[in-house]
């Protein structure tokens, strides 16, 4: 089944466009926990992506507000984009705390969720590149969804036990504050990750 005709396909690209952007600023993020040098460089190219994934944004939306024939469902359109521009929104929340609150060195906890947003931030890219031509990848779109969820339950843990660690092990308590943002700033960027996900699926379910 065709979702666009002919005259829509960019919208397509636009939604790739927009995953990719926030893919790289995942990329980003992951270079600052495991490299914690030159912050204010690393913030400057995400900060820079974030106003690129902004200007996709709005052309998404103007192209949106202006299409006779959509995709799927406006209302899907539109939560898929605010979904997305709200992720990168919290990727640089992420790297922007680390700065303000000069929390040091992320931990291994830290990196492990970080590599488990980043796996979902390249599923949920794959997944939008695969909605072009839904009848034949809905098994495929289908099975990135899935692995994202269980991906989402895997973060649940993380940060539950990281919560544990810092109220029993911390005695600090703006130590405690200052990373407790942190993780949930990853949680919140990896709850719109799996929010899309299930988006997606309802998609591949309405149009298939």
């Amino acid at each position: 089944m065709r979702l666009f005709g002919r005259k829509d396909d960019e919208l397509f690209m636009l939604f790739s466009e927009s995953a990719r952007v926030v893919v790289r600023g995942g990329d980003i993020l992951q270079n600052v926990v495991y490299d914690y040098k030159d912050l204010d460089i690393k913030m400057a190219k995400l900060t820079a992506m974030e106003h690129e994934g902004d200007r996709i944004i709005q052309e998404l939306v103007r192209r949106l507000n202006t299409s006779f024939i959509l995709p799927f469902d406006r209302e899907d359109a539109f939560q898929l984009v605010q979904k997305l521009a709200t992720t990168l929104d919290y990727i640089t929340g992420i790297i922007d705390r680390m700065i303000l609150y000069k929390t040091g060195e992320p931990d291994e906890l830290v990196k492990e969720m970080v590599d488990v947003l980043c796996q979902s931030l390249k599923l949920q890219e794959k997944a939008l590149n695969l909605l072009k031509s839904l009848e034949s990848n809905k098994k495929e779109i289908l099975k990135c969804c899935e692995e994202i969820n269980k991906l989402e339950r895997k973060q649940d843990s993380f940060y539950r036990n990281g919560l544990a660690y810092l109220f029993d092990n911390v005695k600090d308590p703006i130590v405690i504050i200052k990373w407790r943002e942190v993780y949930e700033h990853i949680e919140m960027a990896q709850d719109y990750i799996d929010e899309i996900g299930q988006l997606i699926s309802d998609i591949c379910i309405k149009y298939s």
